[in-house]
């Protein structure tokens, strides 16, 4: 099978090899200890969570808070070492925020949902330096996109609009094989 990336726009496909080393650069760039309490998700992001009994950003961000109060660089460092390790790792965080959703608000989150917080927790934590250059390289060499509209009309676009979704969106992440 050929890889995904034979089927790409040539030029967008040159557009993000150019990125490469700038998005390199900023990962592992800031001292964890002046992390910001946001992690990685603003309220963009929490305006499509309505009907809901509690703030959005209330529960993931307590969730978050307490998944990088019990980092330590050895365990982080363990956890991105290999891809299984990572898989493994991230399948955790997604059980586990899905857990904490659920004993909150009495209803579970979407896949899509589930994921993309987890992902774009996990993409904040590769910003930050834990002072081990291996957490780095394991966030870059296992870390997922978070997949939203925004992705996915990229992903569409790169491909030539191949995907059959004329307007990309969360609604399109029906499976954890979609």
């Amino acid at each position: 099978m050929q890889p995904i990336s034979s089927h790409f726009a040539p030029d967008l496909q040159q557009e993000f090899k150019d990125a490469i080393p700038r998005l390199r650069k900023q990962m592992g760039s800031i001292p964890f200890a002046e992390k910001d309490y946001t992690f990685g998700v603003s309220g963009e992001t929490f305006r499509a969570f309505w009907h809901l009994s509690n703030r959005p950003s209330d529960l993931y961000r307590a969730w978050a808070a307490r998944v990088c109060d019990r980092l330590t660089p050895a365990t982080l460092a363990k956890r991105v070492a290999t891809e299984e390790a990572f898989e493994a790792w991230h399948a955790h965080l997604v059980a586990d925020l899905q857990k904490e959703w659920h004993s909150r608000e009495g209803a579970r989150l979407s896949v899509a949902r589930q994921y993309k917080l987890v992902d774009l927790l996990i993409k904040w934590l590769s910003w930050y330096d834990f002072g081990d250059p291996a957490v780095t390289r394991g966030f870059e060499a296992h870390g997922h996109c978070a997949l939203d509209r925004q992705t996915l009309t990229k992903l569409n676009e790169c491909l030539s609009y191949a995907l059959p979704m004329p307007h990309a969106s969360m609604g399109n992440i029906l499976t954890i094989h979609t």
